[in-house]
Formats: C-alpha cells, sequence, structure tokens
C-alpha cells in the first residue's frame, strides 16, 4: 500500500514537473504585425495616425460597429493626448499618444481593463511611396497564454483593414479640390521669359514639368531676376485635335535678352480679366477652367477675348506642399465688358 502510494505520489510530481515546464514555456508577450504601402506623402500618413481626431474616419471598430463614439477630452495632437470609446463588446478602452516623431513614428498605448498594449506605427519612404507598419504587442495575462498562436489571427484581419482605411482616408483627403470665381481684374503688361512646346492634351502635365523648371533654371543661372511665380500660356487649344500650344513662362521684371534659340522674351498683353482660384491637384484643373468658361457664359456683362491669350500662375506648389489639396492655382481669362443695350421709348 506505501509502495502503491509513492508511486502515486511520485507521478503526480512528475506531471506537477511537466505542466509547470509547460506554463514555462508559454509566452508571455505577443507581437502582432502588419504593414501596407500607402502611395502618399509621409507627413499626410502621419497626421491620419498622430492626430487621434482622425481615428473617427478609419478605425476598424468603427466599421463594425457605427454606434461608436470617440470621446475627445481635449487636443488630439500631442504626446499625452487621449480618446476614449466603448468597443462592441462592451469594454471601456483608451488610447493615448506616447511618442510622436513627425513623419517617421508613432507610439501609442490601448489600454482596457487591466491591460496594456503598445501601438508602434513606422512610416518609411520607399521608392513605391510609403511603407506603414503597424505592431501591436503586450503582455499575456496568465489565462491568455494558452491562446498565444491565436492572436495573430485575431488581430490581423482589424490591423490590415485600419490600414487599407487609412490609405483610403489619406487619398479623400489629397483629392479635395474647389474653385472660387473672383472679380475681374485689370492687368498690367508684364515681361517674362518663356519656352513653347506642343503636345496632345493629355500629354500637357508631363510636358509642363518638363518645360517650367527648364525656364526656372535659365533665369537662376543667368541672374535674372523674377518678378513673381511661374505660369503658363495657353498659346491655341484644339479639343477637336488633342492638341494644345503652350508657353511655360517666368515673369521678369524688365524685357530680357536671351542668349538661347528656345528660351524668349515675351510680353503679357495685359487688359481686362476673370481671375478664378482654383485649390487642388493639377489633374482636376480642367473642371476649374470649365467652370470659368460656364461663368463667363452665365453673364451678360461680358464674354471671352479670342484675340489674347489665357493663362494659369502657380502660387503655391509642390515645392510648398507635397499634398495636392494644398496646391493653389490663379486662372485669368480674358476678357471684355458688354454694356448693356439702352431701349428706346417710343
Amino acid at each position: 500500500m506505501i509502495r502503491k502510494l509513492k508511486y502515486f505520489l511520485l507521478f503526480v510530481l512528475i506531471i506537477i514537473v511537466a505542466l509547470g515546464g509547460y506554463f514555462l514555456s508559454l509566452d508571455s508577450e505577443f507581437s502582432v504585425s502588419r504593414e501596407r504601402q500607402i502611395n502618399a506623402p509621409a507627413d499626410l500618413i502621419y497626421l491620419q495616425i498622430a492626430d487621434l481626431k482622425n481615428w473617427d474616419r478609419w478605425a476598424p471598430w468603427k466599421e463594425k460597429d457605427s454606434t461608436i463614439k470617440f470621446e475627445y477630452p481635449g487636443s488630439t495632437n500631442k504626446e499625452g493626448d487621449y480618446f476614449r470609446f466603448t468597443d462592441i463588446d462592451g469594454q471601456r478602452k483608451k488610447i493615448t499618444n506616447l511618442t510622436l516623431a513627425p513623419d517617421t513614428l508613432v507610439v501609442q498605448s490601448l489600454s482596457s481593463n487591466d491591460e496594456i498594449h503598445e501601438y508602434r506605427w513606422q512610416i518609411t519612404p520607399t521608392e513605391k511611396g510609403v511603407k506603414v507598419k503597424w505592431t501591436i504587442s503586450g503582455a499575456l495575462p496568465f489565462m491568455k497564454r494558452f491562446f498565444a498562436d491565436q492572436i495573430n489571427d485575431m488581430l490581423g484581419p482589424d490591423m490590415v483593414r485600419g490600414l487599407e482605411l487609412i490609405d483610403k482616408s489619406v487619398h479623400h483627403d489629397m483629392a479635395k479640390h474647389e474653385t472660387i470665381i473672383l472679380k475681374p481684374v485689370d492687368l498690367s503688361p508684364t515681361y517674362y521669359l518663356y519656352k513653347t512646346a506642343s503636345c496632345k492634351i493629355d500629354s500637357l502635365g508631363k510636358y509642363m514639368d518638363k518645360l517650367l523648371p527648364e525656364v526656372i533654371i535659365y533665369a537662376i543661372k543667368n541672374k535674372v531676376e523674377m518678378n513673381g511665380k511661374p505660369f503658363v500660356v495657353y498659346n491655341k487649344w484644339d479639343e477637336a485635335n488633342n492638341s494644345v500650344i503652350f508657353s511655360a513662362a517666368v515673369p521678369t521684371k524688365e524685357k530680357v535678352e536671351t542668349n538661347t534659340g528656345d528660351i524668349l522674351t515675351g510680353q503679357t498683353s495685359g487688359g481686362h480679366y476673370l481671375k478664378v482660384k482654383y485649390q487642388g491637384d493639377y489633374k482636376y484643373l480642367r473642371e476649374a477652367w470649365d467652370n470659368a468658361y460656364n461663368y463667363i457664359k452665365s453673364k451678360d456683362f461680358m464674354i471671352v477675348d479670342t484675340s489674347r491669350e489665357p493663362f494659369e500662375i502657380y502660387a503655391v506648389g509642390h515645392t510648398k506642399s507635397l499634398n495636392p489639396a494644398d496646391w493653389i492655382t490663379y486662372i485669368y481669362i480674358p476678357t471684355i465688358e458688354v454694356k448693356p443695350e439702352t431701349m428706346d421709348i417710343q
């Protein structure tokens, strides 16, 4: 009997040791990562994550349950700022900015009950855009260690969807554009350096990107004092044949004698113009021109002056901001004032 008891106790001890070894072998921490390539400026992606008010637009939990409300007690874009919400399971959660390194790194914490997880966002420029890597890590409570292998599958889908929604949100912001019709203005003639080219309308952007820097570099190398922002004069626009002749130009304070055959000196005609402000990506610029011409057609006090050439000035471009929604272009369409005819009273 005593011998059987000894064997039983020995067996129990072996089981305890084996279980203890198994428990010790379980991971006490976890780390899950997902990444996505986003074709957008790093600063815009950073703001989507670091400015907590933007989470209301892309957090994957809100897509699952639109009734979730984010509570912002104060500012949202500094270290220490936070927001709270109640998730779909009724758990109260809090996300806090811990470390903010503009355009490169965001570290945050997600606290829920007695658990705290770290959110780490690494933003890395690449040849194809920006790589965004989202890592969630933290300690595992004892009972949850048995399910450590499942955490990757549990968190992964929401992380992938969150990165997709960040991509969508950033591109939504980049696509914002508006046209504002300003009052007609009278302009004085202005000298300018220019280079002319002809191309298909759908290739205009590519040719402009080539010609404008050439004229600017010529002015700088030859110490020509520029008198404003670069602009493009539309010499001929042929919609029927999908062709355009244009001149890429920079204004100068005086007439400049050039020393090359392809960069010349010109002078704007001056006179009466409809001025239009367009803010947004250049790919929507045609829409602004259409709006401007439709505005003129709708008015009985002005008509387009076809004897003079329209032009556009690039007040804010990609050298000032990588976000196309910040770019500002002014459109000038030459017009003639039409005086209303007086009626003879019999």
